[in-house]
């Protein structure tokens, strides 16, 4: 995975029209996994440009849980590489992630670390947004999402 901090933070405020040249950019869809896989490349499982007979098999991947059973190294955000600018990382329910595999689940979300920020799209303010610190992002979904068992886990992007 080859991204830069300043090509992260030229993201910050871009909608998904801004960001996705084939149209997938309903504000009714979650684009959390859209976002991360257009600012790094990822074509893992359905593909946004596979949305429409026109522009079939391109674009970048669109379900978070795909991305992550897709990663060869994926698990628990405590047992993450040593260096960890560039991981994804993705939260949700402890509980919908089984024998290591992420469930097809509503509540979840993936982003980018870099530089202690999270930059992730922000399916509320349909913009990518940069958390400050990882403490923030988790606090942010923990107060989103139900259940008390709200976690983090991380992917390598390929």
């Amino acid at each position: 995975m080859s991204i830069t901090a300043a090509q992260l933070e030229s993201h910050v405020g871009k909608s998904m029209a801004d960001l996705c040249s084939n149209g997938f950019t309903s504000t009714s869809q979650n684009h959390c996994a859209h976002y991360v896989s257009h600012a790094l490349g990822l074509r893992l499982g359905l593909l946004c440009g596979d949305m429409a007979f026109a522009t079939r098999r391109t674009g970048a991947s669109i379900r978070c849980d795909e991305v992550y059973n897709r990663l060869e190294q994926r698990g628990p955000w405590a047992e993450r590489p040593r260096a960890d600018d560039g991981l994804l990382i993705f939260v949700l329910s402890r509980r919908n992630v089984v024998d290591g595999v992420m469930q097809n689940v509503p509540q979840k979300h993936v982003g980018i670390h870099f530089g202690g920020k999270v930059f992730n799209f922000s399916n509320g303010q349909h913009k990518v947004v940069a958390d400050p610190t990882v403490e923030q992002f988790h606090a942010k979904f923990r107060g989103l999402y139900a259940g008390g068992d709200i976690e983090l886990f991380y992917g390598v992007a390929p």
